[in-house]
């Protein structure tokens, strides 16, 4: 897909909390992943509804469902496992992809505060990306902001427009270079103290390289503006857009610039993933599918767990009532009632836990269980 159809489609800031409210209104429930190089919508349920989803974000767009790749159960499943893993990424393996899955994550379950089963598929592909990073030692990589480093790195004196993420990967990536960011508020970044936003044009007029990390949905950089100051220039300038939508769309054609889209960054990453890396994905999304597509077991099982925890409960509360009566502390007894259930409920688990230390899938299983992040 273009670089121009992904802007037309990308979701950014407040525009996910309202695409999430419009799917609400229409009774869809979806999660919705909007990235400078994809948009992703994962819907529990037919490949109708996913269309329906697809037409309240966007509406009649002509020619946007030919545009779709339509994946369904246990392939969807394992393609969102991917995603999360950054498997699907120019830098195989990237960490800011990892961390967009979790905000979309966090946006769908603001919207759905209540849980839901596609909630235990996204929560179960996050899972899946962090098991297979443990299982083969496949540490968060590196990002299309520090390959875009990398292509200005011998220029020597660099500015950065922007203060999020893909900022600061940019400003590791040159440490060795002469950096300048500038951002809409002071700010720290990567040992850099920024520059007012205001001085943001003086980079164009006289940088020798300038990434920029700004989408351009509010038009931060208007084109007869930007037209003028390029204009103007006497010396080259290489100028590396990573915006999406991008940040500068309609460029003077001068052979003084040298504009790199994010296309352009993308396509010099040339990364293959490790072969153990895409098996151990592979192999642990079928795991949790087949965990995620048996609810009648699990159904049973939760069941089971919750008369053990009612059972501890009501034993521990007979036991404890009595001495009540006979104390000038009854908090400190209800303390003392509650860690004894704790206890007694966490006991087995604990146990496993101890027996399972050379068994890494089953700490991967029983920290995402207890939303532990080790």
């Amino acid at each position: 897909m273009s670089a121009e159809r992904r802007a037309e489609l990308a979701l950014d800031g407040e525009a996910v909390e309202r695409a999430h409210h419009r799917l609400r209104g229409d009774g869809i429930e979806a999660f919705v992943l909007s990235t400078c190089l994809r948009v992703e919508i994962a819907v529990a349920g037919d490949e109708p509804a996913a269309r329906s989803a697809i037409r309240s974000l966007y509406g009649e767009i002509d020619g946007l469902f030919e545009l779709a790749a339509m994946r369904h159960e246990d392939e969807g499943f394992l393609h969102l496992c991917r995603v999360a893993a950054g498997l699907e990424s120019p830098v195989v393996g990237e960490l800011e992809v990892f961390g967009q899955f979790r905000s979309a994550l966090a946006a769908f379950a603001d919207a759905h505060p209540n849980g839901s089963s596609l909630r235990r598929v996204i929560d179960s592909a996050i899972g899946v990306a962090r098991a297979a990073r443990r299982r083969i030692g496949v540490s968060p990589r590196g990002s299309l902001a520090a390959v875009a480093a990398r292509a200005v790195s011998d220029i020597g004196r660099v500015a950065i427009l922007g203060a999020g993420a893909m900022a600061r990967a940019a400003a590791e990536g040159l440490a060795d270079a002469d950096v300048t960011i500038f951002s809409r508020r002071p700010l720290q970044i990567a040992g850099h103290t920024t520059r007012p936003w205001a001085e943001a044009f003086e980079a164009l007029a006289t940088f020798p390289a300038v990434i920029s990390t700004v989408p351009g949905s509010d038009d931060p950089f208007p084109a007869d503006r930007v037209s003028a100051v390029l204009s103007s220039r006497d010396d080259p300038l290489v100028l590396v857009d990573l915006g999406m939508p991008p940040g500068f769309r309609r460029l003077p054609g001068t052979p003084l610039v040298e504009h790199l889209t994010i296309d352009h960054v993308a396509g010099q990453a040339g990364e293959q993933p490790p072969d153990d890396f895409d098996a151990a994905v592979t192999e642990e999304a079928q795991k949790a599918w087949n965990r995620l597509s048996t609810p009648d077991r699990a159904r049973s099982v939760i069941a089971e767990m919750v008369d053990q925890a009612e059972s501890a409960v009501a034993e521990e509360v007979s036991r404890f009532a009595r001495r009540l009566h006979s104390t000038d502390d009854p908090e400190e007894i209800l303390r003392q009632a509650a860690r004894t259930v704790a206890r007694r409920i966490l006991h087995r688990p604990i146990s496993y836990l101890s027996e399972s230390a050379r068994m890494p899938e089953a700490l991967d299983v029983l920290a995402e269980a207890f939303g532990v992040d080790p």
